[in-house]
């Protein structure tokens, strides 16, 4: 179901995040060293009751007093991008690679939630950085009810999008893992995950911008695939805590994808995203 545009109203934060970016892009600042760990933290959030309900609606999920754990980047990002603006990085060049995501307790509906951003790591390479972020996510029943390290890197230089072209290889063997689900990523999914989240970075949205950033048009953001791929899981009644995923090949709209997982010991599993040929690998990661 897709949802309502009326719900950009309720992300007036991440707005002004992405206008903010969009502004700093134009301007060539000097890096500030980064000299040790940076983070903040937000007391009293309490997400929209309207948000979450909706974000449900879009997953398909039943109504529940319970908010899904991979929401936490709309309570999040716009303080953790706060912390990378304060090193004057180019944050319109950040590319998201991943996720670790561990559920130690129930996040629940109209209850204060407390929240630490960090950026507890910063590499430097010859054409970009690698930032090592956590965000957690603490309520009155846990301290640490879920806790997200976020793999992400901002390039240097104008952004090559030549290894996102869905480059294909030999069909992959997919004989011993078992296929969970098999679901269309549609543009409804991307307009949806837009408004609920308020990333309207029109790589998502707009098929003629996302040509001419050098893709062969929108692709799903890449939390919203990983929302998806989470309660894909769930549905089939497989149970964990902790998931960890790479984001290898972004996902074109109204494309095909397949999730496998393969048994790794009792308690761990492998988890694979592919396209519907075989042939390509878009996600890779475990769950546990």
């Amino acid at each position: 179901m897709a949802a309502s545009i009326a719900l950009l109203r309720y992300q007036g934060d991440m707005l002004k995040t992405i206008f903010s970016i969009a502004k700093k892009s134009l301007k060539k600042l000097p890096l500030k060293p980064f000299k040790h760990k940076l983070e903040i933290e937000v007391n009293n959030i309490i997400p929209s009751v309207k948000v979450v309900n909706e974000y449900q609606r879009w997953l398909n999920l039943e109504q529940s007093e319970i908010i899904p754990p991979h929401l936490f980047p709309l309570w999040s990002y716009p303080h953790l991008f706060k912390l990378g603006q304060s090193l004057n990085l180019p944050l319109h060049r950040v590319l998201n690679q991943g996720c670790k995501l561990k559920i130690n307790s129930h996040l629940p509906l109209n209850s204060s939630l407390k929240m630490k951003a960090e950026i507890y790591e910063m590499k430097e390479f010859d054409s970009k950085f690698r930032i090592n972020q956590r965000i957690t996510t603490s309520c009155n029943q846990h301290e640490q009810a879920v806790v997200a390290e976020i793999y992400a890197v901002i390039l240097k230089e104008k952004f090559n999008t030549s290894s996102l072209l869905n480059k294909k290889t030999k069909l992959i063997d997919t004989g011993n893992m078992q296929l969970i689900s098999e679901i269309t990523i549609t543009k409804k999914d991307a307009q949806s995950y837009a408004l609920l989240s308020g990333d309207i970075n029109p790589i998502h949205l707009n098929n003629s911008i996302a040509k001419i950033m050098g893709l062969k048009g929108s692709i799903m953001h890449g939390f919203g695939l990983f929302a998806i791929i989470f309660e894909k899981l769930k549905a089939a009644n497989i149970h964990f805590s902790e998931i960890d995923v790479r984001f290898l090949q972004p996902v074109y709209l109204e494309e095909d994808i397949l999730i496998y997982i393969d048994h790794i010991s009792d308690d761990k599993k492998t988890l694979r995203v592919l396209n519907k040929e075989k042939s390509l690998l878009h996600l890779t990661g475990y769950i546990k």
